[in-house]
């Protein structure tokens, strides 16, 4: 389990100019979006809602009924699926033809983040209802743009972090478990990467050194997951809303989002990146393939114990934890020519893999992926 450590005694240490930053609030619970007319109305009269048709269903809409009361106008747009520039200029004309004062983004990780990118490029405050907790992306100042084909193309970093988080656990209770596993496989790498940033002297995404408060959150993160995750995961199969499920809810959300930007990212989102040129592993959750790269980091810095534990927890909750997992089941040379385009894409000069303090090559990483299946194959034979 990861715990914090220091690689240099209090005299021996720099002065570092460090950062922190989350949701002005954050609010979780059951039945929590019966609050959003109410907190909506803070910010103007004129709403514009971005939904999925499926996240929508999913909604008790007794909420509904309270817009007129409180005179206010919605405007609800059906997300198109892609985080993409193209979606997020959409977006962001719908509002205007709309003279929104405000955008809720009510849905999954990309949606989410169209809406804060939208929202933010037009200068409006964004409140964010997740109804999956499949990623950290609700907390986040941050927006993944990909292009058309699911390829990542950017990190758009925005000025600060949402007005409001409104985390409605029977809404994501109702969710598919795939979307709640992935969500365990994004926060699996939380604490892992914010220690090896930590230990490696490198900056957050945020361009500042880590926080204590950022690193103490990612390892909380890590050390809720190992004590409540397999649990939570079986009480959201029985339809059970317990303390196991709503403390795993907010180690995927708030604790890894707070985690990831303020404690630092490392090689395992950067990997994932990677995978991400590959179409074979299009059909993943981003979850899903973080998970599987967290055993990979762990590999690159020579924590076989780790990777061992990453890979059992991926595979306890039903993650992929092989290559033939996250759809790379080829071998010999095919692979090997497969991982090392991901390799390349992994070791871009924008990615966090760069904040360990060590330079890897392409080769470097194709190898680590390599053992970690072998690994893999060995444990569970």
């Amino acid at each position: 389990m990861c715990t914090i450590s220091t690689t240099q005694s209090n005299s021996q240490e720099k002065a570092q100019d460090r950062l922190i930053i989350m949701p002005t609030q954050y609010r979780q619970g059951a039945g929590t979006i019966g609050e959003l007319p109410e907190c909506a109305a803070r910010y103007g009269k004129r709403v514009l809602l971005l939904v999925t048709g499926s996240g929508y269903n999913r909604l008790d809409k007794t909420w509904l009924s309270r817009w007129d009361d409180l005179g206010l106008s919605a405007h609800f747009l059906t997300f198109g699926g892609e985080c993409s520039n193209a979606e997020i200029g959409r977006i962001g004309q719908e509002t205007s033809e709309h003279r929104a004062d405000v955008i809720v983004g009510i849905g999954g990780g990309k949606l989410l983040d169209a809406a804060k990118s939208a929202a933010y490029r037009l200068g409006l405050p964004v409140i964010i209802v997740p109804t999956v907790a499949s990623s950290d992306a609700p907390c986040s100042a941050l927006s993944v743009i990909y292009d058309d084909e699911g390829r990542v193309v950017q990190l758009e970093t925005h000025p600060h972090n949402p007005e409001l988080v409104l985390v409605d656990t029977e809404i994501i209770l109702r969710a598919p478990l795939r979307y709640f596993a992935a969500g365990m496989g994004d926060a699996l790498a939380t604490g892992p990467e914010a220690l090896a940033c930590l230990h490696g002297g490198g900056k957050t995404i945020l361009g500042r050194y880590p926080t204590q408060l950022g690193t103490a959150a990612a390892v909380l993160c890590d050390r809720i997951l190992a004590s409540d995750g397999v649990q939570a995961l079986q009480d959201a199969e029985r339809g059970l809303l317990t303390g196991a499920f709503e403390r795993v809810v907010e180690a995927n959300t708030l604790l890894s989002g707070i985690g990831f930007e303020s404690g630092g990212l490392a090689a395992a989102h950067s990997l994932h990146d990677g995978l991400t040129e590959l179409a074979e592993c299009h059909h993943l959750l981003h979850g899903e393939k973080v998970g599987f790269c967290t055993a990979v980091q762990a590999v690159l810095l020579g924590q076989t114990g780790e990777a061992e534990r990453f890979l059992q927890f991926c595979r306890s909750i039903g993650l992929p934890f092989s290559l033939a997992g996250v759809g790379l089941d080829t071998e010999g040379k095919e692979l090997r020519a497969r991982l090392t385009l991901a390799a390349r894409r992994a070791l871009q000069p924008e990615e966090t893999i760069h904040s360990m303090g060590k330079a890897y090559t392409a080769a470097n990483l194709v190898d680590a992926f390599t053992e970690t299946d072998q690994i893999s194959k060995a444990l569970f034979a």
